[in-house]
């Protein structure tokens, strides 16, 4: 008798497989902290906050991982990864975008405090050696700078797990002039590392809305993406209504930049 209930039992199976599968995301990017943060923390990062709060209204899961940024994208583009987190519309052309975004960027330049350089434009970029992460966006003017072959003597692109405490290394030791590196980032990190007073910020980017938004963008391999944009940017509406993003927010000493 039982031998009948297999085949049943086995499609059973194989749909509960499936549907758990199904209610489960993974989300990418490097450490970013406060925009991602340590997976496995009680503080992973106020973009994770975000998308578990809101997919949690809905019975899916929110799986995230810790992975170089550009692997990130690529391996997001192909269907890997459901998503990306803390991309913009112009470093991941093509993927799906949620109607809001999840974050500001504030892009700066930073030096060690003692150092008199001032960014006074792109031609003063000429004076120093200077580093940014790979694979991120400074914005057209900024990265015609880093990618022209006559300025590659005075760049470093940083790669890797750990790209900004790469940079912070080399500046401490002088082996660059500045980092190219997001506010909130570069404070959360200096603060974590007890050295908020060994730098200072010497000028920032100023950014269209296509490169400073940032979004968990979500795979174009994927049909399910859209579905994953639009409950993201429909719950990203709520939380900001309900006061819910404020909360989210403190805990990582961020306002909301639309306010």
């Amino acid at each position: 008798m039982l031998s009948r209930w297999l085949p049943i039992l086995a499609v059973l199976w194989v749909c509960f497989v499936v549907s758990a599968r199904a209610d489960t995301i993974t989300i990418v990017a490097d450490p970013w902290c406060p925009y991602n943060c340590e997976p496995e923390s009680d503080t992973p990062g106020f973009m994770v906050e975000i998308a578990r709060r809101v997919f949690a209204e809905v019975g899916i899961e929110v799986r995230y991982e810790t992975v170089p940024w550009v692997r990130a994208l690529q391996a997001t583009e192909t269907g890997e990864y459901n998503g990306a987190i803390g991309a913009s519309k112009v470093e991941a052309p093509g993927f799906v975008f949620p109607a809001i975004e999840q974050g500001r960027m504030r892009n700066g330049f930073w030096v060690a405090r003692e150092t008199g350089w001032h960014f006074q434009g792109i031609e003063s970029l000429t004076d120093i050696f200077l580093a940014s992460l790979a694979g991120y966006s400074y914005g057209p003017q900024v990265e015609e700078y880093l990618t022209d072959p006559a300025n590659a003597s005075r760049v470093t692109q940083l790669y890797g797990p750990t790209p900004l405490q790469n940079g912070l290394n080399m500046l401490q030791r002088g082996r660059i002039d500045a980092l190219l590196e997001d506010e909130y980032v570069f404070r959360y990190e200096v603060k974590q590392r007890n050295e908020v007073d060994l730098f200072r910020l010497a000028g920032r980017v100023e950014l269209d809305p296509q490169f400073s938004d940032v979004y968990i963008a979500f795979s174009p391999a994927l049909a399910s993406s859209e579905r994953y944009a639009r409950l993201l940017g429909e719950g990203m509406a709520r939380l900001r209504a309900n006061g819910e993003l404020d909360e989210i927010l403190a805990h990582y000493g961020v306002s909301d930049w639309r306010d």
